[in-house]
């Protein structure tokens, strides 16, 4: 196959919780988000009208766009799992009250490319509560 390059962030969503306390569980800083009930604005700070009906956090895994050559996907998604599963225990109240997490993933190539999740990385996916989110964008 031909080789590919990708960025994958670990995303956060919950019905009403601040969701501020998964940068301090998980040791990772926030690049983006908010809390429901916050005024809607844009990432400069431009006011959108209403209010934010759910809240969200989002944190760079690769703090980069990194080539297949360089680090396979799966691997990555294997390596950050093991970290998160740590923190299992801390996380059951925010999945239990509606939290959702997603990995999402942009993926870039300019021409075809392949990924293989083995049932060992989906099995582990599914324990850890992690969607995938694919974001595929053809050169």
């Amino acid at each position: 196959m031909h080789p590919y390059s990708y960025r994958v962030s670990l995303r956060a969503n919950h019905p009403t919780s601040d969701l501020s306390f998964l940068s301090k569980i998980l040791l990772m800083d926030r690049r983006r988000g908010w809390t429901a009930g916050d005024e809607r604005v844009t990432p400069k700070g431009t006011p959108l009208g209403g209010v934010r009906h759910e809240s969200y956090w989002s944190a760079s895994i690769t703090p980069e766009e990194i080539s297949s050559e360089e680090w396979q996907l799966e691997d990555v998604l294997s390596m950050s799992l093991t970290e998160l599963m740590q923190y299992e225990s801390e996380l059951d109240e925010f999945f239990s009250t509606g939290g959702t997490m997603n990995y999402f993933i942009g993926l870039y190539g300019m021409r075809n490319f392949g990924l293989n999740f083995a049932p060992e990385l989906m099995s582990r996916l599914v324990k850890a509560r992690i969607e995938l989110q694919l974001d595929i964008y053809p050169s």
